[in-house]
């Protein structure tokens, strides 16, 4: 069991057709042949899973979530047999595991469940055999043996999580985007590709709109000090690699993102008297997810900034005039999006932050909001700004595809 231990995760758009399949099947069995012991997680095949969720909403305005998760795992079982089979006519042994077979076990949270345990003994069996272990992601099973999923992009959880459970040597995760790049270059050419990047700052591109790796597994692989390879199934860039950093105290901007469908509330009111203001914790046992949160309060006067994903601003809204607050006055704001700049120390720039703002208003771009954290600079513009304010702001800190020290 010397032999390198290579983890490999391929998303939907690399599998989604009989050639797709074949394809990874093909660029399995070179590593299996350089004496790579090899684990392979997949996704279900192409757009498998809206499919699944659409037919569910036919049948049901509601369906339960218990029944969700019996229903949507089949996609990923079917993934991981088509490629089991593809593999064997290559003459590479290999056998498909579901999450439940492999070990994975949750909590009892349907349709986002998070992993407690990894019991791989079923897999490392078939690596003392010479198999490839094809992994069904995005699943796994509670310890009251109900089938299970981890949410959107818990394919990505599922490879991090094996590779940090079994001390792999990488982790190698395969989209349709060929590693990570300064802007989305599927709207910006003139985007660079980023070589490498730290943990911590993958998880705040992750956190904050990036779609090359979902945050969770962002936020594993950072815990357990995995070695990632964001990679593309549809070309042989050397894509990205993120890893541990040392070098934090180099304010290096790396990319910018941003996101769509964020919206904001200000409220201003009269907090409760002779009691703490329980506000943020009351929103978050209500599931409300707080994109960004600030409270200032001058004696008993306080306001509050909350950005959320907007389908959930109504909601806070409700929440918040359910309290009944004393002099309560809310102002919302739709049609919003986030644009974030991130890289390591910026926060201890403050030029940066001076020139995130002189950018957007040369271009005539006025944020509603602006805020750091120690990695990045967020603010929130209007929606239809969106891809104007990435594109002047990419041309400032990345005018030679280099990010520039300002």
């Amino acid at each position: 069991m010397s032999d390198p231990l290579i983890v490999q995760k391929y998303g939907g758009s690399s599998l989604d057709s009989p050639a797709r399949i074949r394809s990874v099947a093909a660029n399995i069995a070179d590593c299996a042949r350089r004496r790579h012991r090899m684990i392979v997680i997949v996704s279900a095949m192409g757009k498998t899973t809206d499919g699944l969720l659409s037919l569910a909403h036919d049948i049901s305005p509601r369906p339960p979530r218990r029944e969700l998760d019996m229903l949507l795992t089949v996609g990923e079982r079917i993934s991981m047999s088509l490629l089991s089979m593809a593999l064997n006519d290559l003459g590479i042994p290999a056998i498909s595991f579901t999450g439940s077979q492999s070990g994975i076990v949750t909590d009892t949270n349907h349709t986002g469940a998070s992993i407690e345990e990894i019991r791989a003994d079923r897999i490392i069996e078939a690596l003392r055999e010479g198999k490839v272990a094809i992994v069904a992601g995005f699943q796994g099973v509670s310890r009251s043996r109900e089938i299970t999923t981890l949410g959107r992009g818990g394919s990505d959880t599922t490879a991090v999580a094996l590779a940090g459970s079994l001390k792999a040597d990488r982790c190698e995760i395969y989209s349709d985007y060929p590693g990570l790049f300064t802007a989305d270059p599927r709207y910006f050419p003139r985007a660079k590709r980023v070589p490498e990047i730290g943990h911590d700052e993958m998880l705040e591109l992750a956190s904050l709109g990036a779609k090359v790796l979902h945050y969770r597994a962002a936020d594993l692989a950072r815990k357990c000090g995995v070695t990632l390879m964001l990679l593309s199934s549809f070309t042989d860039s050397p894509g990205t690699v993120v890893r541990e950093r040392t070098d934090m105290e180099l304010p290096a901007i790396k990319s910018i993102t941003s996101t769509l469908d964020a919206g904001a509330l200000t409220a201003s009111y009269t907090a409760p008297e002779g009691r703490a203001d329980t506000l943020v914790r009351m929103l978050e046992e209500k599931g409300v997810k707080l994109v960004y949160f600030q409270r200032s309060s001058t004696g008993r006067h306080t306001t509050v900034h909350c950005v959320v994903e907007e389908n959930e601003l109504e909601t806070l809204e409700q929440e918040i005039r359910a309290r009944e607050y004393p002099d309560l006055a809310l102002q919302s704001t739709k049609d919003a999006a986030t644009v974030s700049v991130v890289g390591s120390g910026v926060a201890r720039e403050p030029r940066l932050l001076s020139a995130v703002e002189e950018t957007l208003a040369n271009a005539g771009i006025v944020p509603f909001l602006l805020w750091n954290s120690p990695l990045s600079i967020t603010c929130l513009v209007p929606r239809e700004s969106c891809r104007r304010a990435v594109g002047v702001l990419h041309e400032r800190f990345f005018p030679d595809g280099i990010s520039k020290r300002d």
